[in-house]
């Protein structure tokens, strides 16, 4: 149906439909969060150049990735969880270093 849509009649399509599925080819996926809300935040060139470097690796838009960083540091950490994950990782380590020493 998009195929043969000008850039600007893609765009018009988007905003009236919101459906994405000529895009990817998939199926219709509509797109319920509006964001309409704009904020400013200031980095410096060297923090901007690291940002757009996690970005990349994790396959998003930089806007994306700082949205999602920002909503996630609002989340609590599970402390006693994070302790027992600590101690199973340790213990794990211990056993494979005897695993080690015993077949050298």
């Amino acid at each position: 149906m998009t195929e043969n849509m000008s850039e600007a009649e893609l765009a018009a399509y988007y905003n009236r439909t919101q459906d994405t599925s000529d895009f990817d080819g998939g199926e219709e996926v509509p797109i319920t969060v509006k964001r309409n809300v704009t904020i400013s935040v200031r980095f410096s060139p060297e923090e901007l150049e690291d940002l757009r470097a996690r970005a990349q690796d994790a396959g998003v838009k930089v806007t994306s990735f700082i949205r999602v960083a920002a909503l996630d540091a609002t989340s609590p950490v599970d402390r006693a969880a994070l302790g027992e994950l600590a101690r199973d990782l340790e213990h794990r380590a211990h056993r494979v270093a005897e695993f080690v020493a015993r077949g050298a």
